[in-house]
């Protein structure tokens, strides 16, 4: 579309004497072509720019010519470069309103006034200064259509609509357009990129970009002071120089293909130039190309130094809550250990010998609040003393009897807050062998029976503490076995991650126990956690491991199931 404002019939009769001269021409559109792709194909951004408008100027013979940004939210135009009277000139920013380019930017079209531009715009100075007769711009766009600025060119003469001169014209602007779009976008990267520096450079946290090689290749001034080196000491080195012996691990087994996962969150030591430990928790990714190929590593590194004083202090409070030495009556061999997530966690077991009953047994109790940290640490608290009032009460009561009266408890006091726990309360009868237990939707534990190789679970059913206060628990019985070997765990055992989000599991674990039957309790519990510690080497654990072995030593005559 080309605008005429006004008619070519009205120009005709406001022309003035200079309209006598020849109207522009393009003698030699090759010769045109070749300038456009000669002066433009070498340079790039403001080089570019000059090139395009001269060339543009001597390829139509016009007095000047111009490119510009356009800038939306003044409605200002910005010249990249000025072509006039055959050179450079200085580059103007002017407002869009009461100038040609205004029909230009407000039509997207190109806009060609062939005479009497001065006509059209009386009040322009630019028009006066110049002795402006002709005008011919063009809007570049980007894909959406969006005016990025525009070409345009002026003359002291008529400028006739002429069908090469605005095919060349329109040339221009197309090649004008396209680097346009480039310089903006590289533009829009350099201010992303810039932005990300500063934001990595001013944070408290740690940063690390390693390459392919799996060498230091970027680092910041937070990582510097943890370790107490300057910059041109990190780059290029391994991070096996900086970190303690548990990362050092960890990265020394993925190393050899160190982008072939995607690591979340892990937790590990990194030793400072001037021997300090610095307990850190790192996060991290692969970094991909546009192809979805790894092209390098990155770490968020944070110092948690003051949170885990804090929380070891809490630590030691909550860990005087379990059992500091297991009771070993007669035929049984018992340990138990908890591993929290955190410095303090929701995972709780316990012992409860009998008091005063005729008949006398053990009861062990392995339980499990939802989530884990603070929250889960003080509801586990409430857990196990609201549990151990309930026994002292009266040690002799069914097991059933003893968490559905902690249930009713515990829901009064978790109702409002969403979270829950799961038991696992076993009591052996150590007078007339037998097991009974109550499982309140807590994973069934699991018993070895070493002459056959094989597992059966003691399950039942029973949901979790503080869902429903009204739930009448029920309780499950199968006779004490002779020999064997009984474990109760926590879910977070069976799905501790590796690397590659593949759970730890039963059968790894049964197969643990296979091996090292013939061990005691506590060195079993010893090989089942360095076994699940390789397995999550380096893995930062998402939820608290409880494990309970209880191992029976004698015999019988047939093996007993289990299975419920």
């Amino acid at each position: 579309m080309f605008v005429n404002t006004p008619t070519e019939n009205k120009l005709a009769a406001a022309a003035k004497a200079e309209r006598t001269r020849l109207p522009l021409r393009v003698r030699d559109e090759n010769q045109a072509i070749r300038a456009i792709l000669q002066g433009t194909a070498t340079h790039t951004g403001a080089r570019f720019f000059e090139s395009l408008v001269q060339n543009l100027a001597q390829a139509l013979g016009t007095y000047s010519a111009w490119v510009a940004e356009y800038l939306e939210a003044t409605r200002q135009l910005r010249a990249l470069s000025f072509w006039v009277n055959g050179r450079l000139a200085d580059r103007f920013l002017v407002d869009v309103d009461g100038t040609p380019c205004a029909a230009v930017i407000e039509s997207t079209e190109l806009v060609h006034y062939p005479e009497n531009v001065l006509d059209l715009y009386p009040r322009n100075s630019i028009l006066h200064d110049f002795k402006a007769v002709s005008y011919m711009g063009a809007p570049l766009l980007d894909g959406k259509r969006s005016v990025l600025g525009n070409l345009a060119v002026l003359d002291r003469r008529p400028m006739p609509r002429e069908h090469n001169a605005l095919a060349i014209f329109q040339v221009f602007a197309n090649r004008a357009s396209a680097e346009l779009q480039r310089v903006k976008a590289e533009r829009a990267l350099r201010k992303s990129e810039q932005k990300f520096r500063r934001i990595v450079e001013t944070t408290d946290q740690g940063f690390l970009l390693l390459d392919q090689r799996f060498r230091i290749a970027d680092v910041n001034e937070a990582f510097c002071r943890m370790v107490g080196t300057p910059p041109d000491a990190i780059l290029g080195r391994s991070p096996l120089a900086f970190a303690g012996e548990d990362f050092r691990r960890f990265l020394a087994a993925n190393q050899d293909d160190p982008l072939s996962y995607r690591l979340q969150a892990i937790e590990g030591t990194l030793l400072a130039k001037s021997g300090r430990t610095v307990p850190v928790r790192i996060h991290g990714d692969v970094l991909l190309d546009d192809d979805g190929r790894g092209i390098g590593f990155m770490y968020f590194i944070t110092d948690i130094t003051h949170q885990k004083r804090s929380l070891q202090l809490a630590g030691e409070v909550q860990r005087n809550l379990l059992p500091k030495r297991s009771p070993r009556p007669g035929g049984i061999d018992l340990a138990g250990r908890t591993l929290s997530c955190e410095e303090i966690g929701g995972d709780y077991f316990d012992y409860l010998p009998s008091q005063g009953c005729v008949s006398s047994h053990l009861d062990i109790v392995v339980g499990d609040v939802s989530g884990h940290g603070v929250e889960a640490a003080l509801l586990m608290a409430t857990g196990r003393a609201l549990l151990r009032t309930q026994v002292r009460s009266d040690p002799c009561r069914p097991v059933s009897q003893v968490v559905t009266a902690l249930n009713r408890q515990l829901a009064g006091d978790v109702s409002d807050s969403g979270r829950f726990m799961t038991l696992f309360y076993l009591r052996i009868d150590l007078a007339a062998g037998r097991l009974r237990w109550v499982r309140a939707g807590h994973p069934s534990a699991l018993i070895f029976d070493p002459r056959s190789g094989t597992f059966q679970e003691l399950g039942g059913r029973g949901i979790a503490l503080g869902v429903a206060s009204d739930w009448a628990f029920t309780e499950e019985t199968g006779p004490q076995p002779m020999e064997g070997i009984l474990a109760i765990a926590t879910d977070g055992l069976w799905e501790a991650r590796d690397k590659k989000q593949r759970p730890y599991g039963q059968k790894r674990f049964q197969d643990v126990v296979r091996r090292h039957a013939a061990s005691g309790a506590e060195a079993i519990i010893d090989k089942v956690y360095a076994d699940l510690a390789a397995h999550t080497l380096g893995m930062l654990r998402e939820d608290d491991i409880t494990l309970v072995i209880v191992k029976f030593d004698g015999g019988a005559d047939a093996a007993p199931d289990y299975h419920i």
